[in-house]
């Protein structure tokens, strides 16, 4: 991979987890974990288990070693995502350093559908932003508040982000 876009990636990716764990520091009631977007979607709590979840299924695709020891946010015998903050703050935040890793070292895509390396690491970055979106959702539209905009928006509008 080219070193300028595997940098741009690097600040991509940690941008967003950082983004991410922004929103999950913000979950400071196990009623936020619960909320749902209306019409019953999944609760704070499955959105975020799912988005682990995802990066995991897609990384075992590139390779299938580097996503073996990774946490799971779900309990599938009881279909109970994980509500401990501390916890799904560190799976993510393996998830996304597992993919990034496996993305900016792979020599070939592996088993993966996207086109490219670089496209499959956006890929994973747009569908965290979704299931934040969704997340935002069920915060509001259970009356919860929402995380500090600006705050939320730092790790991407800052050119001396990330801290060194």
């Amino acid at each position: 991979m080219h070193p300028e876009l595997a940098e741009a990636l690097t600040v991509a990716a940690r941008s967003n987890a950082d983004v991410n764990d922004l929103m999950v520091a913000h979950l400071s009631t196990p009623e936020m974990l619960d909320a749902q977007t209306p019409g019953g979607g999944f609760t704070v709590a499955h959105q975020l288990a799912h988005m682990a979840h995802v990066q995991k299924f897609w990384l075992s695709k590139l390779n299938a070693g580097a996503a073996v020891d990774l946490p799971d946010l779900y309990d599938t015998t009881q279909q109970k995502a994980e509500r401990d903050p501390a916890r799904i703050r560190a799976a993510l935040e393996q998830t996304s350093a597992a993919v990034l890793e496996a993305v900016i070292t792979a020599t070939d895509k592996g088993q993966l559908t996207q086109v490219s390396l670089a496209q499959f690491l956006i890929h994973m970055l747009i569908h965290d932003a979704h299931h934040r979106g969704q997340i935002l959702l069920a915060l509001k539209a259970n009356g919860f508040p929402l995380p500090d905009e600006d705050a939320m928006w730092f790790p991407w509008n800052n050119e001396s982000w990330p801290p060194q």
